[in-house]
């Protein structure tokens, strides 16, 4: 088959069509064309297209990274779907939504079905170990296996009786369960501490679920990473921030030009009409070069909906902007060096190297094992929790702990981080991450219960985002 060579100047024109297409159209049917790309182009195709409405632009580019796209009503569907096979697939965004529970079709209604749901509750792979290390922490004198096994034949034999109080079960809303636990301690106690069992396996289930969904969460790259010019794949965080800083530095000079004066950063002043056309010199940072050279050479592309844009007012919001003592801009002004900034997430977000931070969700189940069944009498009686367990105190452990904690930790950095031995490196080496865990549980103790409804920055919040959270499905149902 003979192939036809397109000319380099056919193949301009072309490109020159194309280009022009992508600035047509509505902002959102942009952003629906372009998807996760950042490049210069489709960054300034944005500006344009939204009006010079940054924030919007910015906003919905980061939902399209961090979500990928998939609407908030659909990550129980995506995070419980029978068909994942491997957690890590999911963005960032469905693993942060720890309170997201299955939708009711999705609770399994076979045995066969059932043992693959909770199996895939505590760990979405095959590894032959998975029942023997998590079910270990309740299955109390019995063999793990046979734990596992006798709970599955409960929850068939409760579905044969109880549909309705099944589904709530296996779905992870406990609030109906705890209700029919009161009225039967009223009316019929002597069958209720069967169903109590149930609850506090099932919860203890459902805590496996969260440190999976904070495993998982941690293999991900900084959201913001892709929000970089230039980069089209996830960057850690230390680069993207020493490219925003660059950017940073462009944007000023570009400021103190069009203002004339450097006075833009103390409060809003007036333009100098003269300086409306940015720098276009040599010298002039390469990202603002090749947006001018684009405008100056499809001016056109100013236009959105018969409206020029309002580069004054697009100009006033960028100097406001860097003004603004907000912590990822702060950061953006910091020295631009290697050791400043995180190099991965877990550090970015929690201060903590990945292995530590898992390490922080492996303590709190622990605790959970422990504290759970007195956390379920509690709600049966009517109390109200005052925290969701209680605060982390080392010394209150019991024998046998640390040899726990060091399977489960070992058990899930090759599960989830897919470590098979070998050298580890800084990162990696249990005896740092189980100390670094304990500082920072010791520092924060514990959190309130509707921390994570609270400021994204706050101290808390990372504690909830590393936690296991059994109170909000004891609320629910």
């Amino acid at each position: 088959m003979t192939q036809v060579r397109v000319s380099r100047k056919e193949r301009r024109k072309q490109q020159a069509t194309f280009g022009k297409q992508r600035y047509e159209g509505s902002y959102h049917q942009f952003l629906d064309t372009a998807g996760r790309k950042t490049d210069i182009d489709t960054l300034l195709a944005g500006v344009i297209a939204s009006g010079g409405d940054l924030t919007t632009l910015v906003s919905d580019m980061h939902r399209r990274i961090y979500a990928e796209g998939i609407a908030e009503a659909g990550y129980g569907r995506r995070l419980f779907a029978p068909t994942l096979n491997d957690i890590r697939s999911l963005p960032a965004a469905i693993l942060d939504a720890k309170e997201e529970l299955p939708p009711l079709d999705l609770v399994p209604t076979d045995r066969g079905a059932l043992e693959a749901f909770l199996r895939g509750l505590m760990m979405r792979n095959s590894a032959d170990n998975n029942i023997d290390v998590i079910v270990g922490g309740w299955a109390g004198k019995l063999a793990p296996k046979t734990a596992f096994d006798l709970h599955i034949h409960a929850l068939v034999t409760l579905q044969d009786s109880d549909q309705e109080l099944y589904t709530a079960l296996v779905g992870g809303r406990f609030g109906l369960v705890i209700r029919r636990l009161r009225n039967l301690t009223r009316n019929d106690p002597t069958s209720m501490p069967k169903l109590r069992n149930l609850l506090v396996t099932q919860a203890l289930i459902w805590c496996a679920h969260d440190v999976q969904m904070v495993g998982a969460r941690l293999t991900k790259a900084p959201s913001f990473g892709h929000l970089v010019p230039g980069s089209s794949q996830s960057i850690a965080p230390e680069r993207a921030l020493n490219r925003m800083r660059a950017r940073r530095t462009a944007l000023e000079t570009a400021l103190d030009l069009y203002f004339g004066s450097g006075d833009w950063r103390l409060g809003e002043i007036a333009c100098v009409p003269s300086a409306v056309n940015l720098p276009l010199t040599k010298h002039a940072d390469p990202l603002i070069r090749m947006i001018a050279k684009r405008i100056r050479k499809h001016p056109d592309m100013l236009e959105h909906s018969g409206e020029r844009l309002d580069l004054p007012r697009l100009m006033q919001y960028v100097a406001g902007r860097l003004r603004e003592d907000d912590a990822l801009m702060a950061r953006t002004a910091t020295p631009q060096t290697r050791a400043a900034g995180a190099r991965v997430f877990a550090t970015e977000w929690y201060g903590l190297p990945p292995l530590a931070a898992l390490a922080v969700a492996i303590r709190r189940l622990m605790q959970a094992e422990q504290q759970l069944p007195v956390m379920v009498d509690a709600l049966i009686a009517g109390k109200v929790l005052a925290t969701p367990l209680a605060p982390y105190e080392h010394c209150q452990q019991y024998h046998g702990y640390a040899s726990r904690l060091e399977g489960l930790l070992a058990f899930y950095r090759e599960a989830i981080f897919d470590y098979a031995g070998g050298k580890p490196d800084a990162s990696s080496r249990p005896w740092k991450a189980t100390k670094a865990s304990l500082d920072f549980l010791t520092e924060r103790r514990s959190r309130e219960l509707n921390d994570h409804h609270g400021n994204a920055t706050a101290s808390n919040q990372s504690l909830y985002l590393l936690d296991v959270i059994p109170e909000h499905r004891f609320a629910i149902g």
